[in-house]
């Protein structure tokens, strides 16, 4: 028996991973040992560990590590707190191997850990380019790792330019593009879809135009997107709105305080948290979505979603059509919403490619020398 500690520490990390966990389920030979931390435990990021929960997952360890506090000191502080309670959990379950995504400061702690008891690594989405300190720690996880999973070419030629052996690159796609690509999203919006009850009753019809608003901090730039314009502007236009509330980076409470001027639009619905099916269909039947969010970037092509990026935190990373960029210049922003909000674009997204999750498992399987000719791993739930 082989096990996999997989490492969730915020909102996302679950639903990016879901396909290839689902796919590395089926492995008899295989345990996924999953431990939770930081903001993915908090009731006030809207308990997502609760959606490992109800796919039938269980949670090997919950680590209490975050800090609070809007700085980078606290976010400095929460990942030394981090690398010590992930060391041991380490210690006492002996993993064969961890599995990581993405670039974000909380997910350091683990890859940290890891890599100083000599356990190798699996890392998916390396090779790519944004933003903030996302990049160094992005490339950081490359240099830890021993397993390289990423979406595109141009990711997989900037990791064989750092060095990276390229038989330990695999450009399979992105595993979070191939689930929601498989999403039966249906014809209309239907808030019961969303999966989840909010304090308020979202009430939006099937035909009704809504945006979906999701902006996170740039930690190198607290002014980046002023939230409170953007609400502005999207009220100019009479329609409603999903807003979500940003992540738990340093300088997140500009965007707070901004979302917070806006409390009493009875057409604005602030959300902390939806379970990743809930959150695509929200996507996928909006007019518009707007922030500086990957999700804008890599997922709503799938659906021919506008999207307006804001700010420069999502800069250098690679597009579909669907986006459109307008920095910090505001009455562009008002004009491509009037522009955008009706249109339909054509669905494309350079970061889908079929198989991906399940390669990636096949791949990781390989790795720990595990058979895998006889899985079955169509119709994976």
């Amino acid at each position: 028996m082989k096990r996999i500690a997989v490492a969730l520490t915020n909102r996302t990390n679950y639903s990016k991973l879901k396909k290839i966990l689902l796919c590395l389920r089926q492995y008899k030979d295989i345990e996924i040992s999953i431990v939770a931390s930081s903001t993915v435990l908090l009731e006030r990021y809207g308990k997502a560990f609760e959606d490992v929960l109800r796919d039938g997952f269980k949670i090997a360890r919950k680590i209490d590590c975050a800090l609070m506090n809007d700085s980078h000191e606290a976010m400095a502080k929460t990942t030394g707190l981090s690398i010590v309670e992930h060391a041991t959990f380490f210690g006492c379950t002996q993993p064969d191997m961890l599995l990581v995504i993405g670039d974000r400061f909380d997910m350091l702690a683990p890859v940290v850990a890891a890599s100083m008891m000599n356990i190798p690594i699996a890392h998916v989405q390396g090779g790519e380019v944004s933003g903030t300190i996302d990049n160094v720690i992005r490339d950081v996880f490359t240099n830890f790792a021993a397993m390289h999973f990423v979406a595109t070419e141009k990711s997989a030629d900037k990791l064989r330019h750092l060095g990276i052996n390229k038989d330990l690159v695999f450009n399979y796609g992105c595993p979070a593009v191939e689930y929601i690509s498989e999403i039966d999203v249906g014809p209309v919006f239907r808030p019961e879809k969303l999966m989840k009850t909010f304090k308020r009753v979202i009430e939006i019809g099937e035909d009704e135009k809504y945006f979906l608003v999701m902006v996170h901090p740039d930690t190198t730039n607290r002014h980046d997107v002023d939230m409170d314009r953007v609400l502005t502007a999207i009220e100019k236009t009479g329609r409603k709105a999903l807003v979500f509330y940003p992540n738990v980076d340093a300088n997140n409470s500009e965007i707070v305080s901004g979302i917070a001027r806006h409390n009493k639009n009875e057409k604005f619905y602030m959300i902390r948290h939806m379970p990743l099916e809930g959150f695509i269909h929200a996507m996928a039947h909006c007019c518009c979505m707007i922030g500086n969010s990957s999700a804008g970037i890599r997922e709503a092509g799938t659906f021919g979603v506008p999207v307006i990026n804001i700010g420069f935190r999502q800069a250098d990373r690679e597009r579909n059509v669907n986006v459109t960029d307008v920095g910090d210049d505001y009455a562009l922003l008002d004009q491509k919403i009037v522009e955008l909000m009706d249109q339909k674009i054509e669905p494309q997204n350079i970061y889908l490619k079929k198989g991906c999750s399940q390669k990636i498992a096949a791949e990781i399987s390989k790795f720990l020398g595990i058979d895998h000719h006889d899985i079955n791993l169509t119709n994976v739930d």
